[in-house]
This record gives C-alpha cells, sequence and structure tokens, in this order.
C-alpha cells in the first residue's frame, strides 16, 4: 500500500518539533519538511509538483506579535501571501490535497466578555496585524475549500501553547529566564508587564494531538478551536512559577512589556474539536513545572562550561 506524503511547513519551529515525531508514529505516511520561502511562488510550485502531498500542515508563519506590529508588511508577505500561494498552487496542481491550515486564536481579538468562552461562530475582531493577516489567511482558506474540487482546507485555531523548546521571547520561558536567573544571582525581582489578562493555556502535545484530530477528522470549510477550555491570568502563571523556584521574587512592572490594544479576558470554547473524539491530556501544574525544571537545568549545564 502506498505511503501517504505529508508535507509541513515551519517543520523546524517549535511547534513542528512535536508535530513531525507525532506525524511519524502516528500512521503509515512519509513526512516531509518545506524547503524554502513561502513567500516564492516558483519555490511552492516546485515543492509541491515534487512531493505531491496527500496532506499539507501549513505552520510556517511570522508569529510574534511585537514583530508584526514592527514590521506589519513583511508579516502579510508570509502569513497572507504565503498560504495564497500553497493555496493556489495546490489548486493547480489538479490533485486531491487535505490541508491543516494553523491560524490563531488572536483572530478573535476584542470581544464582549459576556461572549467567553470563545466560539467558532464569533465575528472576528482581530487587534494586531498578525491577527489580521491570521485573518485574511483564513479567508483565502475557506474560498478555496468551497470552489476547488480538489482542495480540502480545514482551519485550526490554537490558543496559547507552552512547553519545552519555545523561545525566550515568549511570556512563559521569559518568565522562567528571568526568575532563574534571578534565583542564581541573589536577584529579588523580575520584570513583568500586564500580569492582569487571562489567557487559555495549553501544553503544545495536546494542540499537536488536535491537530492529528483534524488531520484524520476535520471538515473542509470548517474552523476549530484547540484549547483547554479554562483561563488562567498572567499573574497566576508567573506566581506559580515563583512558587516552583522556591525563591522569594517580586515583580516590577516594565511599560515596554505592556501591549497597546491587550484583550483583557480570552478562553475557548473546545467542544467542537471534542465532538471529535479530542482530549486533553495535560495539567498547567504539569506543563509549567517540565518547563522551568528545563530551563533551570539548561542554565545550571551552560554555568558549568563558562
Amino acid at each position: 500500500m502506498k505511503k501517504k506524503q505529508i508535507l509541513v511547513t515551519g517543520a523546524s519551529g517549535f511547534v513542528g518539533s512535536y508535530l513531525l515525531p507525532a506525524l511519524e508514529s502516528h500512521g503509515d505516511s512519509q513526512i516531509h519538511s518545506f524547503q524554502g520561502d513561502i513567500r516564492d511562488r516558483n519555490t511552492v510550485t516546485n515543492q509541491l509538483e515534487k512531493i505531491k502531498p496527500d496532506i499539507l500542515v501549513h505552520l510556517a508563519a511570522q508569529a510574534f506579535v511585537p514583530m508584526a506590529i514592527e514590521n506589519p508588511w513583511e508579516t502579510e508577505e508570509i502569513n497572507v501571501g504565503g498560504t495564497l500561494n500553497l493555496l493556489e498552487s495546490l489548486h493547480r496542481t489538479q490533485r486531491q490535497c487535505k490541508m491543516l491550515y494553523i491560524s490563531s486564536a488572536d483572530v478573535y481579538g476584542k470581544q464582549n466578555l459576556s461572549l467567553l468562552p470563545l466560539k467558532e461562530t464569533l465575528l472576528p475582531n482581530p487587534v494586531n496585524p498578525y491577527a489580521g493577516s491570521k485573518l485574511a489567511a483564513e479567508s483565502y482558506c475557506r474560498q478555496y475549500a468551497q470552489y476547488s474540487p480538489y482542495v480540502s482546507v480545514v482551519i485550526a485555531r490554537p490558543f496559547n501553547h507552552i512547553g519545552i523548546g519555545q523561545r525566550k521571547e515568549f511570556v512563559i520561558p521569559n518568565f522562567c529566564s528571568q526568575i532563574i536567573e534571578a534565583k542564581h544571582s541573589g536577584k529579588t525581582t523580575i520584570a513583568v508587564g500586564d500580569l492582569e489578562p487571562t489567557r487559555d493555556f495549553s501544553h503544545v502535545e495536546d494542540i499537536v494531538s488536535g491537530y492529528l484530530t483534524l488531520i484524520e477528522k476535520g471538515e473542509s470549510g470548517e474552523i476549530y478551536n484547540i484549547c483547554s477550555g479554562e483561563e488562567r491570568s498572567i499573574r497566576y502563571m508567573v506566581e506559580e512559577l515563583v512558587k516552583i523556584s522556591g525563591h522569594n521574587i517580586k515583580f516590577e512592572v516594565d511599560s515596554g512589556r505592556v501591549r497597546v490594544s491587550e484583550t483583557s479576558k480570552v478562553y475557548g470554547d473546545n467542544s467542537k474539536l471534542k465532538a471529535l473524539g479530542w482530549r486533553n491530556k495535560h495539567s498547567l501544574s504539569e506543563t509549567l513545572l517540565q518547563i522551568y525544571n528545563h530551563l533551570e537545568s539548561e542554565f545550571l549545564k551552560s554555568k558549568q562550561t563558562d
């Protein structure tokens, strides 16, 4: 029996490092990582003609919000133009392919708090260029899902996901790094932004499990939240990390870390994905402990080699 060909864009990133092993262990498939710049149409066309994917998981994106605010043009070129290149190239190859587009819960933006938890049926209201670019790319996905006889497209909206390997400019590894540095240098303060907003955090492995579920069971043209369904404040997260550290630390607000147009409360409704059989398996406390212990171990190793 011929193996399914699965192509993953953005495979070298944080989520890709979890997704590729999960795909390899999930079924009898041949996994390929997209090589090159998705902004280049010829590169995209050549990759698709060479690999002939049965499934395409589109992870590649400019996903760091501060960078999107600083350079919205590049964000649009990558997140919207790159997605359109993939969709149109898939359509023109005239081979059946199922594409999983990784969007973001950021597209919901500012919502009336009475509408929480956020459902897929809500009208999005993005508040930054990253979220806007993701919503624009979603619109192309839904368009091709409707009119192309060759391309089926499922849209995933993951909420905040964390785990070992995430870049240190993101909130949880950033807090961990500051706390670990303070603990081992005798400092008693770390810099924080606004700690009051709430978010819906999941272990990255639960998010990846959601992607596998959607590859298998997601319906073309449909949108699915992937989230824990629970809200936690940023204050709760950093206080839990301080408890794990066992070090007495105070917080100093740095105005440079406070985002403009920040949404105050976010958590999602995951019932649509649960109806396909998905369940999240990792507790938040377990996840925070894993991340902190890993980063502290890395920190201590680096000190030994200095």
